[in-house]
């Protein structure tokens, strides 16, 4: 007999919302009270598909001993995590995003932006199982492969949030500064409906 039981209740449908600002630690990526960049200005639209990849990278140590090599240690020496994620609106803020670009008016000023720092909330509204939110203090936003230009289907550009570690106070709001700085590469909250 298998160990523990499937419950149903964790099972979850649901999509996702993702929200970037181009500050980085802005008070307004906690959703607290009124103030929040969980609005139109700050969406970057129709997510079609979204997932979050934490990496690790490993190094491991051997000792030898009679012909006999053992692994005796392994320590974590890269970590990162990363929100990859699929968006097919064509917007001018999304595509400057994704061409890494200013926006001068209706126009797109091409790779003049190629360092895209803020912070982000990757919100999935699930009409089964639990909400989740999580609330990323330092992101870069990038491209992560090509914008579809197919004839017959709808265009679609892949990119990626980057979480960087929060490390330092500048943020002016010494309580949304400290709460950064506990979760350095955020923090997810869970929900049930």
């Amino acid at each position: 007999m298998a160990s523990g039981t499937i419950n149903t209740e964790n099972l979850t449908i649901g999509g996702a919302k993702l929200y970037f600002c181009s500050t980085i630690a802005d008070p307004r990526c906690l959703p607290l009270g009124n103030a929040s960049i969980q609005t139109t200005t700050y969406s970057l639209g129709n997510i079609v598909t979204s997932e979050i990849t934490p990496e690790v990278t490993y190094v491991d140590h051997f000792t030898s001993s009679n012909g006999k090599r053992v692994k005796d240690k392994t320590a974590a020496v890269t970590s990162m995590i990363r929100v990859g994620f699929t968006f097919d609106e064509m917007n001018p803020s999304n595509l400057s995003k994704f061409f890494m670009g200013n926006l001068v008016g209706s126009d797109i000023q091409v790779l003049q932006n190629t360092l895209d720092e803020g912070c982000a909330n990757l919100v999935v509204k699930t009409d089964i199982g639990q909400d989740l939110t999580y609330v990323i203090p330092k992101c870069a936003i990038r491209p992560d492969g090509a914008l579809n230009l197919a004839d017959e289907a709808w265009h679609q550009a892949g990119m990626v949030l980057e979480c960087l570690e929060y490390q330092s106070g500048n943020q002016s709001n010494a309580t949304v500064n400290a709460t950064f700085l506990i979760s350095p590469f955020g923090r997810i909250s869970v929900m049930d409906l």
